[in-house]
Order: C-alpha cells, then sequence, then structure tokens
C-alpha cells in the first residue's frame, strides 16, 4: 500500500526503536520486558478468553489457541472454587466439542490440617499466553499455559514469597465430560482417550514421578493426582500432548520430556515469539501508532489471526486459517480468505503466510483450478466453485516482505495455470472479459465464486452453460477482471524477478488490453462509476457495490473516471457512511442488514481506503481509517472481530474472532 508517508526523521526514529527491540528481545526475558514497548506483557486482556463451558457443545464460550494446535484452553469465569485455580477446556477444534469443564485444575492444601488453601485469584490473558495469579496468606504462585508445539501444550506453576514454613500440598484434578470420553493413569500420566477420531490427551506431571510421595485416583470421568508435600521444589509443570487418528505429527517425540526438565527455556521462547510478532506487527509510519488503544487493535488482530491458525491435519498439508473457529462451519480454509490472511501474516509470521497460500494449491486440479474451500477430510472439498483471483496479489506481498524468491519459482508456474483457467472456463464469449460461474450449473455457487453471495447485483443474473462442467453468469463483472488485470501485473513482476522476459512482454500487452475493455465497456458515463455489464445486451446493470471501486484498488482506472468513482465513494448518501464504505450504496432499494446487500466487511473497506491512497487522496484515507479504528463496536475494548458490521451504526454482525476481518485491520494499521 502506497501510504502517507511521515518526516524522514519520523522514519529514522521507527528504524532505530525497531532495532533496539529486536536487541531487547534477544537479551534475557527477566531482564527486558519493562523495557520493551512492543512486549506482550504490556498488552493484558485484549481479548476476553473467560469461558467455563457448561457443555460439551456450547459455541458461546471461546478459547486460546498457539501454534496452529486443533485445540484450545480458557481461563474460567466461575466463581467456584472448584475451577478457579485452572484453565477450562480443551475445546476440540476436530469435532467442535469442550472435552471437559476443565482437565488441568490445581488446589493447594496445608499438609497438616488438610486445609484448602484459598485467598484471591486473578485471571490474564496475555497475548500467547494464559496466567493465573494465585495468592495465598504464606506464598503466591503464578500458572501460565502456553503452546509449545502445534499437538502439546504444557502448564508451569512457579511458587513466590514463600513467608513460613508450610508444608504445602498441591492437587491436581480434571474431568470430562461425560458423553466424551474416559479416563485412566498409571504411574507417571493420566490418559484421556475420546470419543472423537480415536483422540489421546496425555498429562506428564513434573513433580509427581516418584510414586511413593504421590498417589493418583480416578474414575471413568475425573482423576486427582496429589503429592505428599511439595518436595521443597519452588516450581512444577504439567505436559499436554493430544493426538488422534488424524493427527499429522511433526513435534519432536523427545519434546515432552525436555519441557518437563526446562520448562523456562519453553517458556522464554514463547515470550521472544510472541514479541517478535508484536514487534513486527506494530511497527507503523501511521500517526496512530504512538497510541496505545490502536496499538491494542493491532494487538487483538494478530491474536485473532493466531488463534485461527491450524497445522497439518487430515488431509490438510499446510498450515493455514480458518475464518473462524467460533463456529462449527468455518473449519476449514477458503480461497481468497486464505489470499487476505497471507498478505496480513507476511508482516510477522512469514512461513505461515506461505503455508496458507501452498494449503490451497495443495488441491489445485489438472485444469487449474483451485478449490473454493478444503477439509481435512477432502470428501468435503467444495469444488462447485473457485474464488476471485487475489493469489497473486498474495504470493508477490510475500515475496516483497521477505525477498523470497524461491517462493516465487514454486508459486510461479501453478499462478499462471490458475491465471489461464478463467479465461478457459470462464469467458463466454471469449471477449477477454470473464465470469463468475460454477461447475454444476447451479446460481447459488456463481454467487458463491463472486465471494459476495447475494449481492443486489445478481439479483437478475441467469446461468449459461459453457460445457458440462463449466457455467458462467450471463454478466461480465468489473471486480473479477479489475483482479484479473492486477494479478497480470504481479506475473509480469515475477516473470521479470525470473527472467521469462517472453512471458513478461505477454502479460504486459494483455493488462493493457484487458484495461481498456473495463475502461470502455464497465465505466458508466452517466452515473460515474464501474459496473458488471450484461452479456447479451451489453448494457451497465446499475447497481453500485463494492465492484465499482475495485479498478481503483488495482489502479487500473485513468485519474478522470477514478475522479467520478471517489465523489461517489465518499458520498454520505452512498458509501460514506458512518462506518465507510458498505457492500451496498445506502440509497439503494434493496439495501439491509442481508449478508452483502449493505453491511461492511473488512476486506472491501480496506480495499476502498486502498483506492483512495492509490489516487492521493491522503486527508480522507487518515479520516476513513480513523472512523473504523473508532467506531466498530467495541474493537477498542474486549469484544472479538466480527465477521461485518452495520455501517449506519459500527454494531457488530454475525461471526466472533474473524480472520479476514483481523488481517485487514492489520493492514489498515500497518499503513
Amino acid at each position: 500500500m502506497k501510504f502517507i508517508s511521515r518526516t524522514n526523521k519520523n522514519r529514522f526514529t521507527q528504524v532505530i526503536l525497531l532495532i533496539l527491540t529486536l536487541v531487547i528481545i534477544s537479551c534475557n526475558n527477566n531482564n527486558s520486558e519493562s523495557n520493551n514497548p512492543f512486549s506482550r506483557d504490556n498488552f493484558p486482556d485484549v481479548l476476553d478468553v473467560l469461558n467455563t463451558p457448561k457443555e460439551s457443545v456450547d459455541w458461546k464460550s471461546f478459547f486460546f489457541s498457539d501454534q496452529g494446535a486443533w485445540l484450545g484452553f480458557a481461563l474460567p469465569d466461575t466463581v467456584n472454587s472448584n475451577y478457579q485455580a485452572s484453565f477450562a477446556g480443551p475445546f476440540l477444534m476436530t469435532n467442535g466439542k469442550w472435552l471437559g469443564k476443565s482437565i488441568i485444575n490445581l488446589q493447594f492444601y496445608e499438609k497438616k490440617s488438610e486445609k484448602l488453601l484459598i485467598e484471591s485469584i486473578k485471571s490474564i490473558y496475555y497475548p500467547g499466553k494464559l496466567v493465573q495469579e494465585l495468592s495465598y496468606q504464606d506464598f503466591n504462585a503464578v500458572m501460565s499455559l502456553i503452546f509449545i508445539s502445534s499437538d502439546i501444550a504444557m502448564v508451569h506453576v512457579e511458587l513466590t514469597d514463600i513467608k513460613n514454613q508450610i508444608e504445602i500440598k498441591p492437587e491436581w484434578s480434571g474431568s470430562i465430560f461425560s458423553n466424551e470420553g474416559r479416563v485412566s493413569s498409571d504411574t507417571n500420566h493420566i490418559l484421556i482417550n475420546g470419543t472423537n477420531h480415536n483422540s489421546k490427551i496425555k498429562l506428564w506431571f513434573s513433580d509427581f514421578q516418584d510414586s511413593e510421595n504421590c498417589h493418583f485416583t480416578d474414575t471413568t470421568y475425573h482423576y486427582k493426582l496429589s503429592s505428599v508435600k511439595l518436595s521443597g521444589n519452588k516450581s512444577f509443570s504439567v505436559i499436554i500432548s493430544y493426538s488422534d487418528d488424524n493427527s499429522c505429527k511433526n513435534t519432536d517425540p523427545n519434546i515432552q520430556s525436555d519441557a518437563l526438565k526446562n520448562p523456562i527455556k519453553y517458556l522464554n521462547s514463547n515470550q521472544e515469539r510472541w514479541d517478535n510478532y508484536l514487534s513486527k506487527a506494530l511497527q507503523t509510519n501511521a500517526s496512530w501508532g504512538d497510541e496505545k488503544e490502536y496499538q491494542r487493535i493491532a494487538v487483538k488482530s494478530v491474536e485473532t489471526l493466531i488463534n485461527n491458525w491450524r497445522s497439518p491435519y487430515g488431509d490438510l498439508k499446510h498450515d493455514g486459517l480458518f475464518p473462524s473457529a467460533s463456529v462449527n462451519y468455518f473449519n476449514g480454509f477458503w480461497a481468497w480468505d486464505s489470499w487476505k490472511h497471507s498478505v496480513a501474516l507476511v508482516k510477522f509470521e512469514p512461513e505461515l503466510a506461505k503455508n496458507q497460500i501452498r494449503a490451497m494449491y495443495d488441491y489445485q486440479n489438472s485444469a487449474g483450478m483451485i478449490a473454493d474451500c478444503i477439509y481435512y477430510d477432502s470428501t468435503y472439498n467444495n469444488w462447485l466453485n473457485t474464488k476471485p483471483p487475489l493469489s497473486g496479489w498474495a504470493i508477490w506481498k510475500i515475496f516483497e516482505e521477505t525477498n523470497d524468491t524461491s517462493f516465487i519459482q514454486e508459486m510461479y508456474p501453478k499462478l499462471i495455470k490458475y491465471h489461464e483457467w478463467w479465461y478457459l472456463y470462464r469467458d463466454l464469449n471469449h471477449n477477454k472479459l470473464c465470469e463468475y460461474g460454477s461447475s454444476d450449473g447451479s446460481l447459488i455457487a456463481a454467487k458463491w465464486e463472486s465471494g459476495m453471495d447475494n449481492a443486489i447485483r445478481f439479483d437478475n443474473s441467469a446461468i449459461v452453460k459453457i460445457d458440462d462442467s463449466n457455467f458462467a453468469f450471463n454478466q461480465e463483472s468489473v471486480d473479477l477482471n479489475s483482479y484479473l488485470y492486477f494479478e497480470k501485473l504481479f506475473i509480469v513482476k515475477m516473470a521479470k524477478l525470473l527472467n521469462y522476459s517472453s512471458i513478461e512482454n505477454k502479460y504486459r500487452q494483455e493488462a493493457t488490453d484487458i484495461k481498456k475493455l473495463i475502461e470502455s465497456k464497465m465505466f458508466d458515463q452517466k452515473t460515474g462509476y464501474f459496473n458488471d455489464i450484461n452479456i447479451e445486451t451489453g448494457k451497465i446493470i446499475p447497481a453500485q457495490g463494492p465492484e465499482g471501486w475495485t479498478p481503483l484498488f488495482t489502479e487500473l482506472a485513468s485519474s478522470e473516471y477514478a475522479k467520478n468513482v471517489t465523489k461517489i465513494m465518499m458520498d454520505t448518501s452512498k458509501f460514506g457512511t458512518y462506518i465507510p464504505f458498505p457492500t451496498a450504496s445506502k440509497d439503494d432499494p434493496g439495501f439491509s442488514e442481508g449478508y452483502w446487500r449493505g453491511p461492511i466487511w473488512l476486506d472491501q473497506v480496506y480495499f476502498a481506503i486502498t483506492a483512495l491512497n492509490n489516487y492521493g487522496f491522503e486527508k480522507e484515507v487518515n479520516q476513513y481509517t480513523l472512523q473504523v479504528f473508532d467506531r466498530l463496536e467495541g474493537l477498542k475494548e474486549q469484544a472479538p472481530i466480527r465477521e461485518n458490521y452495520w455501517p449506519l451504526t459500527g454494531e457488530g454482525m454475525r461471526v466472533n474472532h474473524f480472520s479476514w476481518s483481523a488481517a485487514h485491520l492489520l493492514l489498515l494499521y500497518n499503513k
């Protein structure tokens, strides 16, 4: 994005600050945390993960996850002392269920009297870490939960300020819901066999390895593990591992024993990784970069993205992100979601950004098509349609951040094949202007292919057969062809990088040609806006939506045409609403709360603000960005980032913890 630059002095200051931050991160964490302005310790409780599930299916409760794990934990929200010093869950994303209220619950007893010690407990969610601060009369304790790999979590307990020679007897316990599995134990670990995919959770306890000094009890759904006393140790840990029939194990098998012996090493590594995430994500030239309330928005975006990260599992061959883990129908990877996620992820987690791209291209078919969405059970993959062609944009943005030519070499032939697929199977009249369509002839799948499922512009669309397995709308869409123009420019850059001069020249000429076609056929001289056109009549389809500013996002439009479009974009009776840039013009009779018929989607808001920036509207870029940051419901509080928002009030709508919303908020922050 070519946003407004600050002064050279400010740029120099930002560079120096980044260098100092990275130096601090490399130092001992115990000495550096308070000095690092981007340390995760400065951003507690940005999101609310206080949840104790009432039953196994409880989608109202959310959780914390990391490292691509397929399970997550929460902080308890109950006042019941039995679940205060605990971590709720886990929640298993493989079946969308909570295994139990808590499988990891800690209580302290005074050894002589067997009295339960309880005073006060404070729960904190730091980026990448759940913490319980436990205060007792004669000592304090800090209990932390982190993920050390995609299938292993660690709980570490550190006792401090021990005032008297009190003999403390710790006791671990846990339980699961009766319909979700069975609990058993042996001399050194607890085993929970779940009902889903033959899942297994094992718990190893560092301070309870000596069978003479500890006692296991278990029932079918509950376990209890108590020590005679703490044996003089001031810290102890629990390792939680997860596996099932579909797991793709990449974890070092020795990591469990090493983590039990050296927990501080893993705590420090977690601290360093998350401080590094935030140091990269929070660096911005924007004026709001120094404001804590806006930094917290960026942190919330990072947390949301990482919480939705899933590792290879079942038929998913690379890491990627769920659109949201807070609903059961988003438990896969979607194509254009993936492209958008990657552009934001590369700012702080470049390998994950690359793998998100690879995950979708793993299922490119022989014709070149990319599936709409893919799942860990590939029999559910959706081949009825694909999604708008933004992968070239994402691949090039990854290169700009990483300078990884090998990634370009890897993806380039696949990108070319996908790009050409559109002209082979989505161009009814072979005029080089493509249409959205479907492989089964259904109208709904063709609408899905646009990504704007029920947009007003498709209300009168019809499907036309190309061949037995390919069908297309009877209208040519301006956003689709603008994206294809954009992709040609990125292919030109890649070809130049790889010294493919003939291909470079071919796509440069094609970009010139499609630009002329879009401007000559899809710009409505009467209204001053870009629109879809009916193939049979050649007439403009008058509905106005985000597709009309796509030629400005892709820098296709002439300055004269852009001047007309931006007037409409900023018109308060059309798109210049309380939250700017809804998915339909406010004065359209079809404007409503329907999915793509009015609500704000933050990807289209980002495209709009980028469009304004591309054509020199510097003041408005800042104005509209701050309107988004300041007016979206709950964004500055602990509320989750939503799938979409109502443009007239900022009210959050539909799904919580939505990845592409988080991705574009981070991109806006990073201008």
